[in-house]
């Protein structure tokens, strides 16, 4: 009878405080946890602007359509350190650490008809928070931790293809799989109450599908030859549908349940993209985005106090190109910068939860075809309005880019 007591008393504190923030990086409780834009650190240094961006020395993650001026086979590694400082109204807080940011290989079949296929290992959400809180419910006192890991990646493969000079398309074909655990723990002042753990772990699964296309006529539709070295990009990613299969346990100190296990298919909402790139004076870059997503429709559920909503990504960014066939090192390195505006798909207790960050970066040649690429994210996410939280993010990105010709035919003499 005691435990049945103790059981029924958490999952009362579970329904009450769900919606609660308390301390910590708290917004990736909610939904598939805080979806990732990384198309590599080049573009993450350029605000995450890449759309419209077509190149020799790069794999570009975000439109598969991007692919089709690589010349050689490249591979691509990046590895990610953020830090958050969390601010509410209990106090504030400090939380770091570092994540694998994707692994990417592409391959050139055919360099005349820009012909390129590509493999790619990318995160595509992340969960991490931890929080700690104090209450008293029917005069028991009692200590809550609420502790969350995990988050969603993507396994896909990619072709693009040159149809006319000037018009470029690509297909991205991934799976979408992954892990969320979320613990709530309760510790009791009162000996009567057991101490006690639920912890709910979801394993998803799906498939995604991401078409694109980038044109770079409208100079000669247009008869402006300034706008020679323009490009304009676009990316679809239909809506899909998720599986996610559940199992709660509760564990105390002389048992371990499982209380439930469950599987439901929950709709990921299609994804809608745009952007440019303009190359000016042989050396500089100005490339934007504009991204949305339709989070409103979706039926992932709503903890009481949280709403989804329609998200939309805007980001702007700037390059300087290196200089070729110069001795001075400082030359040789691309810079860039850039700024971006994100309104996530939450509400919290009426306040939309957006992010704002200041981007900056630098290519460090260390071969003839290898590039050290670091990008910088400051930034802020949230408010502390409603009792909710703001965070301000520092976040280190580091990529490897390397390249080598493969399948080259020589011309017999």
């Amino acid at each position: 009878m005691r435990r049945s007591t103790a059981a029924r008393f958490i999952f009362l504190f579970l329904a009450i405080t769900s919606h609660s923030l308390s301390s910590g990086p708290t917004y990736s409780r909610f939904g598939l946890g805080e979806i990732l834009f990384f198309g590599g650190s080049r573009i993450d240094a350029m605000g995450g602007a890449g759309i419209g961006l077509l190149g020799d020395r790069f794999i570009n993650r975000y439109n598969p359509a991007g692919l089709a001026r690589l010349s050689f086979t490249r591979i691509s590694a990046g590895f990610e350190y953020s830090r958050v400082s969390s601010e509410d109204f209990s106090g504030s807080s400090n939380y770091a650490r570092g994540d694998f940011a994707g692994l990417a290989f592409a391959v050139p079949i055919s360099k005349d008809d820009g012909i390129v296929w590509s493999l790619e290992s990318a995160p595509y959400s992340r969960v991490n928070y931890a929080v700690e809180r104090a209450d008293s419910q029917l005069g028991v006192q009692s200590r809550q931790f609420y502790v969350g890991s995990g988050g969603l990646s993507t396994a896909s493969t990619a072709l693009s293809w040159t149809m006319f000079s000037n018009l470029t398309i690509g297909a991205k074909f991934g799976y979408l799989y992954g892990r969320i655990r979320q613990t709530a723990n309760f510790d009791f002042t009162d000996p009567t109450f057991i101490d006690s753990e639920i912890s709910r772990s979801t394993y998803y699964s799906g498939f995604l599908f991401t078409g694109g296309i980038i044109y770079e006529g409208l100079s000669d539709a247009l008869d402006v030859p300034s706008l020679k070295t323009l490009a304009i990009g676009a990316i679809l990613t239909p809506p899909t549908t998720l599986y996610a299969n559940d199992e709660d346990v509760l564990t105390t100190t002389d048992s371990f349940d499982t209380t439930r296990t469950a599987s439901s298919r929950l709709d990921v909402p299609l994804r809608l993209g745009a952007g440019f790139s303009y190359m000016f004076s042989d050396r500089y870059i100005l490339t934007g985005d504009y991204v949305s997503q339709q989070w409103a429709s979706t039926n992932l559920p709503r903890p009481r106090g949280t709403e989804f909503r329609n998200s939309t990504r805007l980001a702007i960014g700037f390059e300087v190109l290196p200089e070729r066939d110069i001795d001075t090192y400082t030359r040789r390195m691309a810079y860039r910068f850039g700024f971006s505006y994100y309104s996530t798909y939450l509400r919290m207790n009426g306040e939309p939860i957006n992010e704002y960050y200041l981007t900056g970066g630098v290519g460090l040649p260390i071969a003839v075809e290898a590039r050290m690429n670091v990008g910088l994210h400051v930034g802020f996410r949230g408010t502390t309005s409603q009792n909710l939280q703001k965070d301000t993010v520092f976040r280190l990105t580091l990529s490897l880019s390397a390249g080598e010709p493969w399948f080259i035919r020589f011309e017999e003499e």
